[in-house]
């Protein structure tokens, strides 16, 4: 620097600055969110540039497009999913009925986040309608969710805990019983409370499998 040159100010952005993980970490936080409110494709670059406090070109020199953003929401969402399916598999329960009732119950609950999870499976399910990418995605997510199902109800049938003459069927019949009763409680203006949605898949899974301790 050329002696008596002064120093240049630094911008909001240089004094705000973060790794490039860091930063493409909050646009996809803040877009989550914006999504669950308004919905998968009603979110546009400068809302989540609003939300986040960056310009709408922060934004673009860290994502390709829009659609980026929205694929990487939907790919944190779904890895999230799936790891508490892993802990929840992993934890050292051995009784194959608790481990299966509360990983189940533990799907419906009245937090934000529970809730936030369910509007976007919603607007994922309604893209794989029209979407060869989005479908083949949403499939890679149930291949893995019937799998964890099935491992359990399998262990349960060999350990005498659970009757069940095919555990890939009930795995599926599970997985499309929550999907249904989430919609039906987790829509505005449901009917159905989260208590009750709890409820009447814990109902179906016991009468399913044979399990006969009381609620």
């Amino acid at each position: 620097m050329k002696q008596g040159a002064r120093l240049r100010a630094k911008s909001v952005d240089e004094r705000q600055r973060h790794p490039t993980e860091v930063r493409r970490r909050l646009v996809i936080e803040s877009a989550r969110d914006l999504i669950a409110d308004k919905g998968l494709f009603n979110v546009q670059i400068r809302d989540i540039s609003r939300v986040c406090g960056v310009s709408p070109g922060t934004i673009t020199y860290h994502f390709r497009s829009l659609d980026e953003v929205l694929w990487e929401v939907i790919k944190a969402e779904t890895v999230e999913f799936n790891e508490l399916l892993r802990e929840a598999v992993a934890n050292g329960e051995t009784d194959k009925s608790t481990k299966l009732l509360s990983l189940l119950e533990g799907m419906f609950r009245s937090d934000p986040n529970t809730r936030r999870h369910w509007l976007l499976r919603m607007d994922l399910w309604s893209a794989a309608t029209r979407d060869d990418a989005y479908g083949e995605w949403m499939n890679t997510h149930y291949e893995a969710w019937w799998q964890v199902l099935r491992d359990i109800i399998d262990a349960g049938v060999e350990d005498g805990e659970f009757k069940c003459p095919d555990p890939w069927a009930f795995a599926v019949s599970i997985s499309s019983t929550v999907d249904g009763l989430a919609i039906q409680c987790y829509s505005r203006s449901a009917r159905i409370s989260v208590v009750q949605a709890r409820h009447h898949l814990l109902c179906h899974v016991r009468a399913g499998l044979g399990i006969v301790d009381a609620d």
